[in-house]
């Protein structure tokens, strides 16, 4: 190598501005606090741009606890003239190469930030949801918004099979599947045998995720109704919160299983949460790609859910999971006492999800496919 070659400065890593319209660590703010911890910053420097108008922010605390770059970007909602400026002028002083998005807001704000700065495009699209006028609207923004950005991420194969090439070619679509840190998330409790169970009176059934109508809580309630004659100590726990909590409360109530049934909110630690209870329960009706049954698998829990969106991708019927179709009460009521007939089949499904989870969704495997396509996208080699 010659002496000019020796004096050559050293090309700078690609710079991505990742902008969260949430300030909650749920499954998407969880992959972003991964990602800023996992990636390689001599190819890829990881900013976090977190919109915050005040009060306790999770994500922010979060990143910060973690030693990531994130900046607080003050906001006051709705799309208006002066978040755009102040998102530019980050970029600006960042001298940011990728703007990635991952929620309707955020998308719009990246095509107005377009109109000011030649930067490229990314967006994480987890599916959609349009339980009313306001979703069903965002649903049809974001089919005119996604073409246009340079690279869409899609969480699970499912999603992809839902979007017409015609309308999202496979040029631009990237299926980049949510994944774990294996080895460090629960790693207390993936090393700890699960304890047998005796369900012969009852079982600790739980479901995760946010209490809305997608989520098919409301028939989850009336399946632990229908099984809670034959099984007097069989409970239910949700965690997560939502716009339906009062109202599935009242149902439990008019169910007469008001004294079964537990709100436990946000809840910070889930590993701990799943070692203490027997079965996980997904009812939803829709899913992209759910961190739940990532979750579930790696720990061993017991699953019982609806085949809808990447859950087959993580676990097979039969063999990693109990899968049944969504809306239908009497598949999921047969689901769960299939389980309290037969903990232990369901245990040995649970060590089939683990080796499965271990084998294809590393957090690892998933950062170095991004910093690839980042680096695509900016005709930057790896």
């Amino acid at each position: 190598m010659n002496a000019a070659a020796n004096m050559m400065p050293a090309r700078r890593p690609l710079r991505v501005l990742h902008l969260r319209d949430s300030p909650w660590v749920d499954g998407p703010g969880r992959t972003i606090l991964e990602t800023g911890s996992h990636i390689d910053a001599q190819r890829v420097e990881y900013h976090i741009g977190a919109f915050a108008s005040g009060g306790k922010h999770a994500l922010v605390e979060g990143a910060q606890a973690r030693g990531l770059n994130v900046h607080v970007i003050q906001d006051r909602r709705g799309i208006a003239a002066e978040l755009v400026d102040r998102i530019v002028e980050l970029i600006d002083r960042l001298q940011i190469d990728v703007l990635h998005t991952s929620e309707f807001r955020s998308n719009v704000l990246a095509l107005l930030v377009r109109r000011r700065r030649p930067i490229k495009l990314a967006c994480t699209a987890h599916g959609w949801i349009a339980n009313d006028l306001r979703g069903r609207v965002f649903r049809a923004v974001d089919k005119f918004v996604l073409p246009r950005f340079d690279v869409v991420f899609l969480v699970s194969q499912a999603t992809r099979n839902l979007v017409p090439r015609w309308w999202l070619p496979d040029r631009r679509v990237q299926v980049l599947p949510n994944a774990l840190v294996l080895g460090v998330y629960g790693r207390e409790i993936v090393e700890t045998p699960r304890p047998k169970r005796d369900t012969s009176a009852g079982a600790t059934v739980l479901n995760v995720g946010r209490l809305s109508p997608e989520k098919g809580q409301d028939l989850l309630l009336r399946a632990i109704a229908a099984l809670a004659p034959r099984y007097p100590r069989l409970k239910l726990q949700f965690a997560g919160i939502g716009p339906l909590e009062q109202e599935l409360r009242a149902l439990a109530a008019s169910l007469g299983i008001a004294d079964r049934v537990e709100f436990l909110g946000y809840i910070d630690n889930m590993p701990k949460l799943y070692a203490d209870i027997d079965l996980v329960v997904q009812s939803s009706f829709t899913e992209g790609m759910p961190n739940v049954i990532l979750e579930a698998a790696y720990l061993r829990v017991p699953i019982v859910a609806t085949a809808v969106g990447g859950t087959a991708e993580v676990v097979e019927h039969g063999k990693g999971a109990w899968l049944i179709p969504p809306h239908s009460l009497e598949a999921l009521t047969a689901g769960i006492e299939r389980y309290l007939r037969d903990p232990d089949g369901f245990a040995r499904m649970g060590d089939a999800a683990h080796a499965r989870v271990c084998a294809e969704f590393s957090f690892d495997v998933r950062t170095r496919k991004l910093m690839d396509v980042y680096e695509r996208l900016c005709s930057v080699s790896a």
